[in-house]
């Protein structure tokens, strides 16, 4: 098949050729059949987005994955492009680098680009991707909001010559694999719950006046995307752009999204939950502190799972003030415990479970710690033409809870911690994890009296639609309405929507 470049895609659409853009859409290009590799196998791979995860993939597919190897690098911040352009070099490699994603996709001397930008592009330049004939690692989430990454979904099953794994690394961890058959022979009874919890030392970033300046050497628009075009308006270790974008909705999600989707994706994985939930409500705020930074350091989402709750803890604050260690709840800091019937499981966030029984002795342990292969994984799946670990559907739910979670909390309104006592009375799963919450400001120097804590809503969810449902019209409304549910991008960066395998008309 032609190697088509972008000038010809829109000379051909223009022509009416078969490659013709969608009238409205951000379709750059026609589906083509997936690279051959170059002449000795290897596949030939570009990193995109490599100040920080992309570094470490970067260098994996430099020197330690065998029969792939890095043949280009992007990044929007030129002074970045050059430093990882001499990290390469360093080992002996020479990158092509491109600044901008939609030329290096035009290389067809590129089969396959790991996407480690931030988490507002991840669903757009997946998309892209897949339209121009590669195939595709997408680093966690999958999406900035639940619609845009359901497109991801379709555009996925739609250009299927190619394929997409996503980077929930724990999906290629025997000791979870080992974990979860574990508790599905019935050893320790049914599941009551589980808790994924982040408990991760979050800084406050400082306060500015105002919008900040963008340095010379970052494009902002492509930096931007599908977000809403604003200054950035944070100005802490990291600078104006990089990193902390994290803790503004435009552009993520706080750390539930952040660090937590690992946590959440191997909850939902353990409970053997398809899908989503009927119900979600979130509850908490910023803390200890005040600064620019608009996500929650501390919050508690409850997922109504039918067959049992999954409960999600996140906490910015350290153990005490003045310490630098986190609390751990049953010896976990960031991963996934499990209770059933007859003990439990814990699953940390750098592989390896331990199960005990109801007194607290360990009768069980799984400790390979293979998360490291799910790089290796997907060279696996690019030559085999088939992904195992990290299915694209899979992470889209997963992400998806995150981002539900975050709009019951967006829709709430501030009470005192005493009303919100009386709220969940009846609940003792939840009673418990705001209990704790109570506790852990309080050795931050928190007055739970002297604060309000943001009360999300109930919301009924649908499934089907994945939308929120409801006789609360006007909460219901607003939590729909909501861009953490679905945006739809902007000029350039538009988001490719897909209806029943085809791109939609606009």
């Amino acid at each position: 098949m032609k190697n088509w470049t972008r000038k010809e895609f829109i000379r051909a659409s223009l022509l009416g050729g078969s490659a013709a853009l969608v009238a409205g859409q951000t379709r750059l290009y026609g589906q083509v059949a997936p690279a051959a590799g170059s002449a000795n196998g290897d596949i030939r791979v570009a990193v995109v987005g490599i100040n920080a995860q992309g570094r470490g993939h970067m260098m994996d597919y430099c020197n330690k994955l065998p029969g792939a190897r890095l043949v280009a690098i992007c990044d929007v911040d030129s002074d970045v492009l050059a430093k990882r352009a001499a990290d390469c070099e360093k080992v002996g490699v020479k990158p092509k680098t491109y600044g901008d994603y939609r030329k290096l996709l035009e290389d067809k001397d590129i089969d396959a680009v790991v996407l480690a930008s931030p988490n507002h592009q991840h669903s757009l330049q997946t998309i892209w991707g897949l339209q121009a004939g590669k195939d595709v690692y997408c680093e966690k989430p999958l999406s900035h909001n639940v619609w845009e990454g359901r497109q991801a979904v379709e555009a996925a099953k739609k250009y299927s010559k190619n394929i997409v794994q996503a980077g929930t690394q724990n999906r290629s961890s025997e000791d979870a694999m080992e974990a979860i058959s574990y508790i599905r022979s019935g050893k320790i009874g049914k599941i009551k719950w589980a808790r994924a919890l982040c408990y991760k030392q979050r800084d406050s970033i400082g306060r500015t006046t105002g919008a900040q300046p963008v340095p010379a050497s970052i494009n902002y628009d492509l930096w931007t995307g599908p977000a809403d075009l604003t200054p950035p308006r944070r100005n802490g270790p990291k600078g104006t752009v990089h990193y902390d974008w994290h803790w503004f909705w435009n552009y993520g999600g706080g750390d539930i999204t952040n660090q937590g989707i690992h946590q959440m994706d191997v909850a939902r994985w353990l409970l053997g939950e398809p899908g989503l939930p009927p119900t979600v409500m979130s509850f908490g705020g910023r803390f200890g502190y005040q600064d620019d930074a608009e996500t929650p350091n501390t919050l508690i989402s409850v997922l109504g799972y039918e067959k049992a709750p999954l409960i999600f803890e996140v906490r910015g604050l350290p153990m005490k003030a003045g310490m630098r260690a986190m609390d751990k709840y049953r010896g976990t800091d960031v991963g996934v415990v499990v209770q059933c019937e007859g003990g439990y499981v814990t699953l940390g966030a750098n592989g390896g479970a331990l199960v005990y029984d109801n007194d607290k002795k360990k009768i069980e342990q799984f400790a390979k710690n293979t998360l490291g292969q799910h790089r290796a994984n997907f060279v696996k799946a690019v030559k085999n033409r088939k992904v195992v670990n990290g299915l694209i559907e899979e992470c889209h739910y997963s992400s998806a809870l995150c981002h539900l979670a975050n709009v019951s909390y967006l829709v709430g309104a501030e009470k005192t911690n005493t009303q919100l006592a009386d709220a969940i009375k009846s609940n003792a799963d939840t009673k418990d994890s705001h209990a704790r919450m109570l506790d852990h400001l309080k050795a931050n120097n928190v007055d739970p009296d002297g604060i309000k804590t943001v009360v999300g809503p109930l919301l009924k969810i649908d499934g089907k639609s994945e939308s929120f449902v409801g006789s609360e019209k006007t909460i219901v409304d607003a939590a729909n309405k909501s861009a953490l549910l679905k945006r739809e991008g902007r000029g350039a960066f538009k988001i490719p929507t897909f209806k029943n395998g085809a791109i939609a008309a606009s």
